[in-house]
């Protein structure tokens, strides 16, 4: 019986290793948001992995260490509600937020007008 368990275990163990490999569990490449001014595409990978932001920089409820939790819209929701600002207003003040700071230390950085992140259907 002991035997057939650490079988076990070795077999998970092994499968869990081949699917970490193979990116199964790795972030999204891209991230698109509806908004009504137009979809905003947010690029994932190149924030995580080329621009090595901390996944806790936009994540602020997950521990350290964490690779999943709770998304922004479980708390963000369309309004304002108590202390919780709105998804607009989140995301306006983390996303644009850290591009301003980027630019203002003459950084590279993204966008911040808003035609260059929202965008309509053609």
């Amino acid at each position: 019986m002991e035997k057939r368990l650490i079988g076990m275990e070795v077999f998970v163990g092994f499968v869990l290793s081949i699917l970490i490999v193979s990116g199964v569990f790795a972030a999204k490449e891209e991230i698109v948001f509806e908004a009504s001014n137009g979809k905003v595409t947010f690029t994932h990978k190149k924030h995580n992995e080329i621009l090595k932001i901390e996944c806790l920089k936009c994540h602020h409820t997950w521990k350290q260490g964490e690779t999943t939790g709770k998304l922004c819209r479980e708390c963000h929701k369309a309004a304002t509600e108590g202390g919780t600002p709105s998804l607009k207003d989140a995301s306006h003040k983390n996303c644009r937020g850290c591009h301003d700071e980027a630019k203002k230390a003459n950084k590279a950085a993204g966008p911040t007008g808003c035609t260059q992140c929202h965008v309509k259907a053609k």
